[in-house]
């Protein structure tokens, strides 16, 4: 798909926010009046070979909103994006983020590399969060084909960008996730031990905060869970994230629930 033609008074020039404006797809504030969806959380583990994120799969506002959100995607074969904040701005955050780089390879017949995408996104972060309510904090993860390492880049309100050598997590399940990960983490995690980390962490997310969506094994429906690595971005089968999530759950129902052993 090419870009669209435009005279000499209407071409809005290599801005990417320029050619959005004209094309209708930036967004008004929206209404402040009543609580929104908002989506929760997200981990990305960095391990040797990439990177492993999970993400659960609730929106909630006042209630239980939607059950099946998506909300880790792939910006391109080497880069994920994954939000939380407002769910719906959330959505169309990505998508954005997506047409944006897809602009500037156009605009300069050139690949951006991975800390390029990452500080990229910085002010179309600024410009939604300082002028609208509708809050939306992004985590970018990708392989960076010429360190051949994967990469974690977080966020703060602003726009600020802010590489994690380690893990990173975002929304309101952080708390519970991130003491999993700092008891877990090792600078030597390989893959499978990775997606034992990222699980066990979504799952203390979800049994600690109301907001965030664990397994649920009634519905069948289970947290996202995607590597990131030389082979591009791959998303685990259904069947293979619901047998890491009853593995977890049986350990703690042998346990009652109850603290003890190593990480349960």
């Amino acid at each position: 798909m090419g870009l669209p033609l435009y005279s000499a008074h209407s071409d809005p020039g290599p801005s990417f926010f320029h050619y959005a404006e004209g094309a209708g797809l930036t967004t008004s504030p929206g209404p402040t009046d009543f609580a929104l969806p908002h989506a929760t959380t997200i981990i990305a583990v960095r391990y040797v070979g990439g990177v492993v994120m999970v993400g659960d799969r609730q929106a909630t506002g006042n209630y239980i909103a939607s059950r099946d959100v998506r909300k880790i995607e792939a910006a391109d074969r080497y880069t994920a994006i994954a939000i939380s904040g407002t769910a719906a701005r959330g959505i169309e955050f990505i998508r954005m983020a997506q047409l944006s780089f897809e602009h500037y390879e156009k605009m300069t017949d050139a690949t951006l590399s991975l800390e390029g995408k990452a500080n990229y996104l910085s002010p179309i972060i600024q410009r939604n969060n300082l002028t609208s309510p509708l809050m939306v904090l992004p985590l970018l993860a990708g392989w960076d084909p010429s360190h051949q390492v994967g990469r974690i880049f977080e966020y703060d309100g602003a726009g600020g960008c802010y590489e994690r050598l380690d893990f990173s997590t975002i929304g309101s399940g952080s708390p519970f996730a991130e003491n999993t990960l700092r008891l877990g983490f090792r600078s030597d995690l390989d893959l499978e031990a990775a997606l034992q980390l990222g699980a066990l962490a979504l799952y203390e997310a979800g049994d600690n905060d109301p907001s965030t969506g664990g397994p649920d094994f009634v519905r069948n429906l289970y947290p996202m869970m995607v590597t990131i690595n030389a082979d591009g971005f791959q998303e685990l089968a259904n069947d293979d994230i619901a047998n890491r999530f009853r593995a977890i759950n049986e350990r703690r129902t042998q346990t009652g629930g109850l603290a003890g052993g190593t990480l349960r």
